[in-house]
C-alpha cells in the first residue's frame, strides 16, 4: 500500500505532491506558496491510498486551515476538533470538507494519478491520514497504517 497526496493549486488544478513536501507542510516548516497554493489560509489535500500497483483504493478529501501560508499549531488543534463529534457533527465535517473542490474533480484526479476514470470508483471519505494524524497525535505516516 503506499499514499499519494495531490494539493489545489492556485489555478485550482490538481497536483501531486511527494510525501516529504507534505510532511513540511504538516511540521510547519514549509509554505503552501513553494508548491503553487496562492490561498494562504486554507490548503485543500486529497489522500489516496493506492495498491502497490499505484491503482486507487481509497480517496480522502480534506480542507486545512492556515496561517499566512503556514500549517501552525493553532491550525492544528482546529483541524484535531473536526475529530471530534462534542464540537463538529458528521454532517458539518462533511459538508466543510466535501465543498470547494474543482468542478472537474475526477478528471483531474485521474489525470495526475495517471489512471483511467473508472479506477477511481472506489470509497470516498473525509480525512483520512491527516484528520487521523491530528485525532490520535501522531505523524501522517503512523496513521496510515489505522487506514489499511
Amino acid at each position: 500500500m503506499k499514499m499519494r497526496y495531490l494539493l489545489v493549486d492556485g489555478e485550482n488544478q490538481l497536483r501531486l505532491i511527494p510525501r516529504e513536501h507534505l510532511n513540511a507542510i504538516w511540521r510547519g516548516r514549509a509554505n503552501v506558496a513553494e508548491f503553487g497554493c496562492t490561498d494562504l489560509t486554507e490548503l485543500r489535500v486529497i489522500s489516496v491510498l493506492c495498491d502497490n500497483r499505484l491503482v486507487p483504493e481509497r480517496i480522502f478529501l480534506l480542507r486545512m486551515a492556515l496561517t499566512k501560508g503556514y500549517f501552525t499549531r493553532r491550525n492544528y488543534r482546529v483541524l484535531r476538533s473536526f475529530a471530534m463529534p462534542s464540537r463538529v457533527t458528521a454532517q458539518e465535517m462533511f459538508q466543510h470538507h466535501s465543498e470547494g473542490w474543482p468542478l472537474d474533480f475526477f478528471t483531474q484526479l485521474a489525470i495526475a494519478l495517471d489512471v483511467p476514470r473508472s479506477a477511481l470508483d472506489v470509497p470516498f471519505g473525509i480525512g483520512g491520514p491527516l484528520l487521523v494524524a491530528a485525532a490520535l497525535r501522531v505523524s501522517p505516516a503512523v496513521a496510515t497504517r489505522f487506514l489499511k
